[in-house]
């Protein structure tokens, strides 16, 4: 891959000015030379031309380089400090600086090197027009490559979230493990902007499992890349160490030691007995996931610590939670309850609640992901999500009566 060129310093921009003011006027001078020429080859006219054109070029470019780092930073900061340029503006305003520019520089051919320079109001006039049409003739030029920049800098992005998203639908399981006892599902949604969403069901032992879920912090391939990145650690640790706080502590060691310092993760990890139905869960600033009793109890799996990719030293708390048959276990992205519909409102918590409790028993695991992610769409009422959504759902099926330990 071609590595990306830097931008140009302000310094080496006016060295730029220096050598390419001369090449600029070359092309002015034969214009003019041309056009003002006696017609038998004068080259006095176009050695006449030629100085002329060089302090124009000078001159002007130099009143860009002022307005482009001194004038314009504080102009559409001061306009519009949220919004950025805006294009068309920026065109009208750079027309300007190269109007003034060129009255600047007649101005100082005519008090140096040609007193009689537009000695009149004929030649005010005439100058002042093919002023205006190089200064819309270059605008327009500018304007062009301007959008033309935007339209494959928009191709690069399509592309890089094109490669994101196989990144990320890579590690995503489609097929889940069938057990006796339980009965799970997952689904991850992908909006447009790819995040960092993942889950995984990681075997680690003799009828037990790892639950996963996690979110990482910014868009495209990075995100896509450090979620790869929290999957390989997870599993190269799943059948090895049994606590879910160490394994957490591990994956979080790894991620301040590899990556950007601006890159996070929230992480819930549970490990699963399906003999004793046991889960032991350590969330790491995640949303907190949800047992659903057959009761009507709810019990929220919040113990854990701070996000992933923060503190290389964080340790993490480790708890354990008995199911019972009839419990319903939810896991899910922030995608889920920051939902926001057209006027603004976040699906929110306590509908993902009522949504869960409000489904029969009998569901299965993937009926009730279907049934969820269907409530969030309904409210959304055709609005595009502004995040992925990922939602995973674990069972106690009816008679599953624990082993004793």
């Amino acid at each position: 891959m071609a590595r990306p060129r830097r931008p140009k310093t302000p310094r080496r921009q006016f060295i730029d000015i220096l050598w390419k003011s001369p090449l600029w006027a070359v092309f002015f001078a034969l214009f003019f030379g041309t056009l003002y020429s006696s017609g038998r080859g004068d080259v006095h006219a176009y050695l006449g031309a030629y100085v002329v054109s060089l302090i124009m070029a000078l001159v002007i470019s130099v009143f860009l380089w002022l307005a482009e780092h001194v004038v314009a930073p504080r102009l559409w900061r001061r306009a519009s400090p949220t919004a950025g340029r805006i294009p068309l503006a920026e065109a009208l305003f750079y027309m300007a600086v190269s109007i003034a520019g060129a009255y600047t520089a007649a101005l100082i051919i005519r008090l140096t090197i040609a007193p009689d320079f537009l000695g009149d109001m004929k030649g005010f006039l005439m100058f002042g027009m093919f002023t205006l049409l190089f200064a819309v003739l270059f605008s327009a030029i500018a304007y062009a490559i301007y959008f033309y920049r935007q339209s494959l800098d928009r191709a690069r992005s399509d592309q890089e979230l094109h490669l994101a998203r196989r990144i990320q639908r890579s590690f995503l399981l489609s097929q889940f493990p069938q057990m006796p006892r339980l009965d799970l599902h997952a689904v991850n949604i992908s909006s447009k902007q790819v995040s960092g969403d993942f889950y995984d069901v990681v075997p680690a032992g003799d009828d037990t499992f790892l639950l996963a879920v996690a979110d990482v912090s910014g868009k495209g391939v990075p995100a896509a890349l450090l979620t790869s990145m929290l999957q390989a650690s997870l599993r190269t640790q799943a059948g090895t160490v049994p606590s879910v706080a160490r394994i957490l502590a591990n994956v979080n060691r790894l991620v301040c030691r590899s990556t950007a310092d601006e890159q996070f993760a929230t992480f819930f990890l549970a490990r699963v007995e399906e003999r004793s139905l046991r889960l032991s869960f350590s969330n790491a600033g995640h949303n907190f996931p949800v047992v659903y009793r057959r009761s009507g109890e709810r019990v929220m799996l919040e113990r854990g610590g701070t996000v992933i990719g923060v503190l290389e030293d964080a340790e993490f708390e480790e708890a354990a939670i008995d199911l019972t048959p009839g419990d319903r276990v939810l896991l899910y992205t922030d995608g889920i309850s920051e939902a926001a519909n057209e006027a603004g409102e976040m699906f929110g918590e306590e509908r993902i609640h009522a949504a869960i409790e409000a489904l029969p028993a009998s569901l299965t695991a993937r009926e009730i992901v279907e049934q969820l992610i269907a409530g969030v769409r309904g409210f959304l009422n055709g609005v595009e999500a502004g995040d992925d959504m990922t939602v995973m759902v674990l069972r106690v099926l009816d008679g599953a009566v624990p082993a004793s330990r």
